[in-house]
């Protein structure tokens, strides 16, 4: 008998495309680490800027033609132009450039490649680096500032702002805050609301540039230290946590119990962060974008309903969940959002 064909197989759910994702990021990459986006003030043929940052000009073409396939670049007539897209996230000149952040995020998913994810798996994570390491807090806050600028801190603004209680807050505590961009978001929307950051030393003088620069010294102060061990104030309004409350998750209930005496009666602790679920399987791009710290031991996810859990316990009368996607942070998945309210008595 001969042999049959099997049925049409099922939708390969983009398997087929996967070793291609890598090329995309190296491409990407490589035309951040030449510079090349720094060029484009006016259009250029691919010999032009060959000659400008010293590449061979027939593989700066194909670099370029595939720039333009993924949408950063135009072409006509052999000439090339940026996007929009790109002018808004690539171009060093934009208050909104995420270039470096990319960069400065591939020291978590260098160790995957080539090979490496295959060691962690058979032979677990080396010993964790030390992340108290001040450099790596500061550049971490500067590469973030054009992040947030990019949509971040207007999404999240938007969110505070909408709040019931919000035109009544008078004084707010930004939890492990980082550069500020998001309180300036967030003061920007209220006439009177004053904040403290609390954050690490180093992210605060990188704070302190930042709102300056927005003119906001008199309405924004930093709190340097660290929010588990140190004070952080009392009689705040409004508390906001954003993809921080992370590092302490094995110690949420302190935590919370110390949020909680910080806020006077009826204030609102408002917390974006990932939120898990289906036994830590989606959604997807959450479960991918912690792989890297999680095999590398620093497995720092929450499930979903875990923070809502701890506010309760720590005495929280109420609290509300929504899932928000950011589509200028879409890599980190939908934003699980939960605010909680304490009791006026």
């Amino acid at each position: 008998m001969k042999k049959s064909l099997p049925p049409k197989g099922p939708d390969d759910n983009g398997l087929s495309l996967l070793p291609y994702e890598a090329v995309k990021w190296e491409l990407i990459k490589a035309a951040l680490e030449l510079g090349v986006f720094h060029h484009f003030d006016e259009p250029l043929t691919a010999g032009t800027l060959a000659e400008k940052i010293g590449t061979q000009p027939e593989n700066t073409e194909f670099m370029l033609n595939s720039l333009t396939a993924m949408g950063c670049l135009k072409k006509s007539e052999g000439v090339f132009e940026m996007t929009s897209m790109a002018r808004a996230y690539l171009d060093p000149a934009s208050e909104q450039c995420i270039g470096p952040m990319l960069l400065f995020m591939e020291r978590w998913t260098g160790p995957m490649m080539n090979g490496g994810m295959i060691n962690l798996i058979c032979d677990g994570p080396e010993p964790v680096q030390n992340m108290g390491r001040e450099e790596i807090w500061e550049q971490g806050a500067r590469v973030s500032i054009n992040n947030a600028r990019a949509g971040r801190a207007q999404l999240i603004a938007a969110h505070v702002s909408a709040l019931p209680e919000f035109s009544s807050f008078s004084s707010m505590l930004d939890m492990g805050g980082g550069p500020g961009m998001i309180a300036v978001a967030v003061l920007a929307s209220h006439p009177s609301l004053e904040c403290a950051i609390m954050e690490q030393p180093a992210v605060c003088r990188v704070a302190e540039e930042l709102i300056a620069e927005y003119g906001m010294e008199s309405r924004i102060k930093t709190l340097s230290g660290d929010y588990m061990e140190d004070p952080m104030g009392e009689g705040y309004d409004f508390i906001m946590a954003n993809y921080t409350l992370n590092f302490y998750r094995d110690r949420m209930d302190e935590l919370m119990a110390r949020i909680y005496e910080a806020l006077s009666p009826g204030g609102v602790l408002l917390v974006s962060s990932d939120g898990l679920s289906e036994e830590k399987t989606a959604p997807a791009q959450s479960v991918i974008t912690w792989l890297p710290t999680a095999l590398q031991g620093m497995d720092m996810s929450f499930d979903r309903g875990f923070l809502a859990d701890a506010m309760i316990k720590a005495g929280f009368i109420s609290t509300q969940s929504s899932m928000v996607t950011d589509a200028t942070i879409a890599a980190h998945g939908p934003m699980d959002m939960i605010v909680a309210r304490k009791g006026r008595k």
